[in-house]
């Protein structure tokens, strides 16, 4: 299907009902699946608005050193956030029912002011206005997010569920965010730090975001958090119990319903 000729907003009402009801979908029907990255992300911005929700920021996946350089499966993909979705410390996550989550340890950053990729240069200094340590739990409208293929995984918004912040991180310290990386679960830990090129680069990922939407001539707006892609080891948990996630001294609770 070409890309004038294909309507994301089928797929998208189809991902919106999913999503209301608590659904998981094997996958969309072939007349209305995306084929394409660029139909990926048609849809995504469909699926947003057809839910009726603004966007308050970005989230970004697969955008390690290894991700950025082309040596994983899929390119790197970004995401929306949307504000019924992000959420403080200590907050209850529901989950649809019988469905499990995947759970990252992750750095978020609020932007201090407006900001225009195509016609400024990134200043963390001047632009940052602080980091947090958070938690993304993903939970796709798919049954297997992995077997949909990347443009329909890019469609449910990346399988993005919802957004925990918390603890403020010093990245002026820690400007590579190289601190301990980890998640316990009612006190035992259950996942731990990536490392190497596998463990993400908060500020190499931002740069991407950063690119990406400059091509586009977008701009981000004061306030907006863009959290940048996972500080530990990605860990897949039923509903129950309570978590905290750690980033060295910095930490995040929350519990999944």
């Amino acid at each position: 299907m070409s890309e004038a000729s294909f309507d994301p907003h089928v797929p998208a009402r189809r991902l919106t009902a999913a999503s209301r009801a608590g659904e998981a979908l094997i996958e969309l029907a072939e007349a209305e699946r995306p084929a394409t990255l660029a139909q990926g992300y048609a849809v995504q911005a469909a699926f947003v608005a057809t839910l009726g929700e603004s966007a308050v920021g970005w989230k970004l996946a697969g955008a390690s050193p290894r991700g950025l350089r082309g040596e994983l499966p899929n390119p790197p993909a970004i995401g929306t956030l949307t504000p019924a979705r992000v959420f403080q410390s200590n907050a209850v996550v529901t989950l649809p029912p019988g469905r499990q989550a995947t759970l990252e340890v992750e750095a978020s950053f609020t932007f201090a002011r407006a900001a225009s990729p195509a016609n400024e240069t990134f200043d963390a200094a001047t632009m940052i206005a602080g980091a947090a340590v958070a938690v993304e739990v993903v939970c796709s409208r798919f049954v297997d997010r992995k077997a949909v293929g990347q443009p329909s995984f890019i469609a449910d918004n990346v399988g993005f569920h919802a957004l925990i912040r918390g603890d403020r991180i010093d990245h002026a310290a820690d400007p590579l965010f190289e601190a301990d990386a980890g998640i316990w679960r009612d006190g035992e830990r259950i996942a731990g730090s990536l490392g190497g090129d596998d463990r993400t680069k908060p500020f190499l990922s931002l740069g991407h975001l950063w690119d990406r939407l400059a091509a586009e001539g977008a701009t981000i707006p004061a306030g907006a958090v863009v959290t940048t892609g996972t500080l530990s080891v990605p860990v897949d948990v039923p509903a129950g119990g309570d978590f905290v996630a750690r980033v060295g001294n910095a930490a995040v609770a929350f519990s999944l319903a």
